[in-house]
């Protein structure tokens, strides 16, 4: 009996190994299913809803484009009506298409920190680049008289992007600078050289509420012309026979260096080329040289001019015989824009 117990001892010992793996073994194990990381108590999950991104339209999408206009006083004039046939805009790559084709006439004075609306149209889904309106005349009244402003170009472009999403309204603003816009010229009347900022909202964005738009009273006065400018009488020529006086050397001026500005600094805007803003050629085509920041684009007419590394821009431009009107205008993705209007003359030689 005796020759057992030691048989018995290390069968008792086994079963207690067991039992004691038994109780801890399933630690190593993955369980059957994963928690869900995200549910929380009480609450019941659901599926995420797939969102398409904005502007990821189709090819045959559409998106709503509203047109606004809004305006700085003056408070020497009275009344600024400004009167625009067309308005187009130019997609990316695309070209141009149309917004509004028909004549409106709105005053800009009248929408004084406000918004109107020009116009909308449903127009292709994609990237913007340019604005362009037409104005074929602007009346200035001032002191209870309408004078017809002088407008040097029928085309105003602004350059600045904006984008169309599928179902979406874009609104984009703009707002005119009356105080820069019109150049009083005493007996001479006004020139209107519109200055424009652009303003553009994002897709599906709700701008501030818009007002009616302020159009031109009937029974205003007959607008009085532009005076017509009288040129100059040319120098008479000295005949050959004239004696000759010798000249008297005068000393040159000590020239004054010109602070040159730096095209990775603040913005800006400068002609080089015609250097006074006017120029009377023989030829019929023209070289405006200009410079500007790097990172604008310009636009001189409809022509586009590569900016270089130092700001630097060339465009040759085609000439009719007679004056030529000639807006270049530069402009950041940051908002800062400029434009200068220059009058290139061509007088073929004889």
């Amino acid at each position: 009996m005796s020759s057992n117990k030691p048989f018995i001892l290390v069968m008792m010992l086994g079963l207690i190994a067991l039992v004691i793996a038994g109780c801890s073994g399933g630690g190593d194990e993955e369980p059957t299913s994963e928690p869900n990381p995200t549910a929380q108590p009480g609450s019941t999950s659901a599926p995420l809803a797939t969102t398409k991104p904005a502007g990821d339209a189709g090819e045959s999408g559409t998106g709503t484009l509203e047109v606004r206009v809004t305006d700085a006083p003056d408070p020497s004039i009275t009344a600024v009506y400004v009167t625009t046939d067309n308005i187009e805009v130019s997609i990316a790559g695309e070209g141009w298409v149309s917004v509004i084709d028909e004549e409106i006439t709105f005053e800009l004075l009248a929408l004084e920190g406000v918004e109107a609306v020009l116009g909308t149209a449903e127009l292709p889904t994609g990237k913007y680049t340019q604005v362009r309106l037409d104005v074929p005349s602007v009346e200035v009244e001032k002191d209870g008289e309408i004078v017809i402003a002088e407008v040097p170009s029928d085309t105003i472009k602004l350059v600045g992007t904006f984008e169309l999403a599928e179902d979406e309204k874009t609104f984009i603003s703009l707002d005119f600078e009356v105080d820069e816009s019109l150049v009083e010229r005493g007996r001479q009347g006004f020139l209107f050289k519109p200055v424009i900022k652009l303003a553009v909202g994002e897709p599906g964005e709700e701008g501030s509420p818009a007002v009616a738009l302020t159009g031109k009273p009937t029974g205003q006065p007959t607008p009085k012309p532009v005076p017509t400018n009288v040129a100059p009488p040319k120098p008479t020529q000295v005949p050959a026979t004239a004696t000759a006086v010798p000249p008297t050397a005068t000393p040159e001026p000590t020239a004054t260096p010109t602070a040159v500005p730096d095209a990775i600094g603040a913005f800006f805007l400068h002609i080089a080329e015609p250097e006074s803003g006017e120029a009377i050629v023989t030829t019929d085509t023209f070289d405006v040289v200009g410079r500007t920041s790097v990172d604008a684009l310009v636009s001189v007419n409809d022509e586009f001019p590569e900016v270089g590394i130092d700001g630097v821009f060339t465009s040759t431009v085609t000439l009719d015989e007679g004056p030529n009107v000639v807006e270049v205008v530069a402009s950041t993705a940051s908002g800062d824009e400029s434009s200068i209007v220059l009058l290139i003359i061509y007088e073929p030689a004889a």
